[in-house]
């Protein structure tokens, strides 16, 4: 018997369809690399962009070589499909810019990944690019385009405000934090020092809080921002995104029962 696949979008769950029909629907249109897949085999919904069967058929060479003189091309739009990413050596695309502000919310697409379309010269870091840093996507979020607040309500993961302390190691030092939001998929926490990296992984213990008991969690940092703590005028504290990579499922189902609770 073929493999079967659950497809979600905006909350509706639809099949199960053959490997064959989810990509005749993703071609069609019906379906965007950027929903959910549910594969019984690996157990968890997973962006078909993220899912290893489907990425294959997606990774492609941009049609104009990085570098290469650059041809007239229509005024850009958050819609228009021009984007190339980089993931271990192979080219995955082309995406819209609204496709890619959702997996960085997603935690499928990081700061320091590579990105590309014919308009640069080279591929350059998400970091570095200024339709993608904080700034543009808050402001953004907080437009009232239809379109693009909803990619901002697509969430694999419901997150909410979280308070509890925290101890970081990195396998050289340890450091203090406060935990700032939480989800099953990862946190946002404040850290005494500027000086981790994305890309970095990270063992943290949070303090119990929320009703969420104690916990242990390695974790891959996924973004970086320098924020003014509120308590000083000169001080500044480190805001990092991680994504949890060893989390039990006891804790995972504890947090997600607080997240929805607190939605």
């Amino acid at each position: 018997m073929a493999k079967q696949y659950y497809l979600s979008n905006n909350g509706t769950h639809v099949g199960p369809y053959t490997h064959e029909t989810v990509l005749k629907k993703i071609e069609s249109q019906e379906h965007q690399w950027t929903d959910y897949v549910y594969d019984e085999t690996i157990g968890e919904w997973l962006m078909l962009v993220e899912h290893p069967e489907f990425a294959a058929k997606l990774a492609q060479r941009p049609s104009v070589r990085p570098g290469a003189p650059l041809a007239p091309t229509p005024k850009n739009t958050l819609k228009e499909k021009e984007w190339f990413l980089l993931k271990d050596g192979n080219n995955y695309g082309p995406f819209c810019q609204l496709e890619l502000i959702q997996m960085l919310q997603e935690k499928a697409l990081f700061e320091y990944d590579y990105v590309w379309h014919s308009k640069l010269p080279n591929w350059k870091r998400v970091a570095e690019l200024e339709e993608f840093s904080p700034k543009s996507i808050r402001s953004m979020k907080e437009s009232n385009d239809a379109d693009v607040a909803e990619i901002f309500f697509r969430r694999r993961h419901a997150r909410a405000s979280y308070g509890a302390s925290l101890i970081v190691h990195n396998n050289k030092t340890v450091f203090r934090g406060q935990a700032l939001e939480i989800s099953a998929g990862g946190a946002g926490v404040l850290i005494d020092t500027p000086n981790l990296q994305p890309g970095q992984s990270l063992f943290l213990h949070f303090q119990p809080g929320n009703g969420v008991p104690p916990f242990n969690v390695v974790c891959q940092i996924v973004s970086k921002q320098f924020v003014k703590e509120a308590s000083s005028h000169e001080a500044e504290a480190v805001k990092y995104g991680v994504k949890f990579t060893t989390l039990s499922q006891s804790v995972r189902e504890s947090i997600k029962n607080f997240t929805t609770k607190a939605a």
